[in-house]
């Protein structure tokens, strides 16, 4: 749970975060896992992920989302400073979550509008990192998802021309 609440005080996972470039995060994780297209007509954005985090990336390669997959039973995230996963055991609540973040004193803010039913969502007031929950009627509310975005960055597509980075081009 540490690792989900510095995500949310850093809007980082180690070296994952939005604005990074996919080589350099590869130059120190390794190669991702490449999960596919966004778009069917498109190959970029694209999604990669190490374990559970998944990113979206851009064609120049940059990070501009960051997803924390938090519904499974097990999740494997990153170890910061090594290339290795972790598997750490879900579900994690909305008290346990809420409750880390008060200990390494991140303040959050519950997200109001536009709340589908059975959804609740709490929003990182320093990094606008979202921790979204699913509400499931008598039962505490269990994490679903952690994630962060960008919605504009400077955009320098590789050059026409140049050697295949081996995410493709």
């Amino acid at each position: 749970m540490r690792i989900l609440a510095e995500f949310g005080s850093t809007a980082a996972v180690g070296p994952l975060r939005c604005g990074a470039t996919l080589n350099d995060i590869a130059a120190t994780l390794g190669p991702p896992w490449d999960i596919g297209r966004v778009s069917k007509r498109r190959r970029w954005p694209h999604l990669f992920s190490y374990g559970d985090v998944e990113l979206c990336v851009c064609r120049c390669r940059r990070v501009t989302l960051i997803s924390v997959q938090t519904w499974r039973d097990a999740i494997e995230l990153p170890v910061p400073g090594t290339g290795t996963l972790a598997a750490y055991t879900g579900p994690l609540t909305h008290a346990r979550v809420t409750e880390e973040l008060r200990v390494i004193g991140c303040p959050f803010t519950p997200v109001t509008l536009h709340q589908p039913p059975g959804q609740i969502a709490l929003r990182i007031d320093s990094t606008g990192v979202t921790f979204t929950f699913r509400a499931e009627a008598d039962s505490e509310p269990l994490l679903d998802n952690a994630g962060h975005w960008i919605s504009a960055h400077e955009c320098t597509p590789p050059e026409a021309g140049a050697s295949d980075d081996g995410f493709g081009m």
